[in-house]
């Protein structure tokens, strides 16, 4: 049974809980440590239920909560491009380092893959136990193959949906902050998100999560109809046919598992 939770979403901290058969991931660990215990306690899971984390990148939205787990001894997977800096910046963590290539840890595949963003080496994770299987591609500057291949036909998918063009574009960020987010290497928006599902989306595909909502220049329902009507013109109907969530920043997710929506 797969289960997914997400503990948060966006620049107050990223961190999504996975579970296949009684082993538990974290794909990032962004929050504070603290907030990452009460979250997990929230979704009925301990510190203990937890046998790794997969690291996305070094920014630190994505990182804060690493520090809790120095003693733990909990293994901390991180791309050889980025390992030392996180390394350095905590000393003790239990780090494992990774290549853009697939292998297996407690009867899982996790295939991490490279995501066009502004960090040392960023990555997308796509996991299985060999029947279900969740992806997740949050911080991605623009589509890419890479992308595309990572999370086809996946039964769960964490998708960026960073911010609406118009809002960001009329918005307060000053224009260098502006050009980083809609650069090759930033955000995607609602319409870049929904074109990436578009092509990601297969018969399997149960839930999406939206991911990582500028609250600045975005707005849930924004995020939710864009992708919404565009998914419509490919004939699956949200709601319907497929599950869509859209995650609030500082908020924790809904507990799903593959065949049913707690």
């Amino acid at each position: 049974m797969l289960k997914v939770c997400p503990l948060g979403s966006g620049s107050k901290g990223n961190c999504i809980y996975t579970e296949f058969g009684g082993v538990g991931l974290l794909l990032d660990a962004g929050l504070s440590f603290s907030d990452i215990k009460k979250r997990l306690f929230a979704a009925g899971v301990g510190l203990r239920d937890i046998s790794g984390v997969l690291v996305t990148h070094e920014h630190s939205d994505h990182i804060n909560g690493l520090s809790g787990f120095v003693k733990s001894g909990v293994p901390i997977f991180v791309h050889e491009r980025a390992a030392e800096f996180i390394g350095n910046k905590f000393r003790g963590l239990s780090i494992r380092k990774i290549r853009d290539e697939a292998f297996d840890f407690f009867g899982i595949r996790i295939t991490p893959f490279g995501i066009p963003h502004d960090a040392a080496y960023p990555l997308g994770f796509r996991l299985t136990d060999g029947n279900a299987v969740v992806s997740a591609a949050t911080d991605v500057g623009h589509i890419s193959g890479e992308v595309v291949e990572g999370l086809f036909d996946s039964d769960i998918l964490v998708v960026e949906a960073n911010y609406d063009e118009n809002m960001l574009r009329g918005g307060r960020y000053p224009e260098r902050l502006k050009r980083r987010i809609v650069g090759g290497g930033g955000h995607l928006d609602n319409s870049a998100a929904a074109e990436l599902l578009k092509r990601v989306i297969t018969p399997r595909t149960k839930k999406v999560l939206l991911a990582h909502l500028s609250e600045e220049n975005n707005l849930p329902e924004l995020a939710f109809d864009t992708v919404a009507k565009a998914l419509k013109k490919c004939g699956i109907e949200a709601e319907k046919d497929i599950k869509i969530e859209v995650l609030k920043q500082g908020e924790k997710g809904s507990v799903y598992s593959v065949g049913k929506l707690r």
